[in-house]
């Protein structure tokens, strides 16, 4: 299990929504190698006070076996977290590539990341990809 941080998730400095405001952020991770199962990968940075309304994940095909077996988790909070699906439990879209949604509001009471979780590790990992991730923020 690693823990992979993308673009957004490191800026710390990252655009913080103002009262009211309903905004977009996004983040991106480029694999230079296969994910295992456990990985955790942090994409984009929600801030206390903060309600994420929506999350849309697009993958790459990231199990490039013939019986492709990975599935993604999105959530927050890490591995270890109760949070960890919050979003999206066992998704397959990483089995040849695809987009996933979820709206589902969630108030956060601290700063954190939203994250994608390799649920079930690939049959055959693939070495190279994309995660990208746009988050609907109130």
């Amino acid at each position: 299990m690693a823990t992979l941080t993308g673009s957004a998730a490191i800026a710390l400095n990252a655009h913080k929504q103002l009262s009211g405001d309903l905004g977009v952020r996004y983040g991106t991770y480029s694999m230079s190698g296969a994910l295992s199962g456990d990985d955790v990968v942090q994409l984009v940075q929600v801030f206390k006070g903060e309600t994420v309304v929506g999350v849309i994940l697009k993958v790459t095909d990231l199990d490039t076996d013939g019986t492709p077996q990975i599935t993604l988790d999105i959530g927050y909070g890490g591995a270890a977290a109760a949070t960890v699906n919050a979003f999206a439990n066992a998704s397959d879209i990483g089995q040849a590539g695809g987009t996933a949604n979820a709206f589902v509001p969630v108030a956060f009471t601290a700063d954190d990341t939203i994250d994608v979780r390799v649920d079930t590790a690939p049959a055959t990992g693939a070495t190279t990809g994309t995660l990208q991730m746009w988050l609907l923020v109130a």
